[in-house]
């Protein structure tokens, strides 16, 4: 039962698609977490962000039990779904950031980075000078 190939195609679709299984119920805690800049919502984004990173680095392993030398069975599709589904939870953890302000997505967030502004003139007892 357990070289049946069909079962392992099918079990290899149900591990693919768990990551997109996760995408409600991290939607549902980024609500609940707010958008304010606290330890608990800082907390949740680190863990949105860093699970779906660990397990990017680490999609062979996870599917390396269902590949079976000789048995001609392609998991590519699967591991390419599992890829794609991490991708939409970082998505949702960069969302987040966003959100709460953490990216530099504004002009003003690199003011350190600006060059000084040169006065075009200067005025003096009421008389423009250049």
């Amino acid at each position: 039962r357990e070289a049946d190939p069909n079962l392992k195609i099918k079990r290899s679709w149900d591990l693919a698609l768990g990551p997109f299984k996760q995408v409600p119920m991290n939607l549902f805690i980024m609500w609940m977490s707010g958008n304010t800049i606290s330890i608990f919502p800082i907390m949740m984004v680190f863990m949105m962000m860093f699970r779906p990173f660990k397990t990017l680095f680490s999609v062979s392993q996870t599917f390396k039990g269902f590949e079976v030398a000789g048995t001609g069975v392609n998991f590519l599709g699967q591991k390419l779904v599992f890829i794609l589904g991490n991708l939409a939870l970082i998505a949702l953890g960069m969302y987040k950031c966003h959100s709460m302000g953490l990216l530099p997505t504004h002009k003003s967030d690199w003011l350190a980075f600006a060059d000084p502004l040169e006065r075009a003139e200067f005025a003096l007892g009421g008389l423009g000078f250049n």
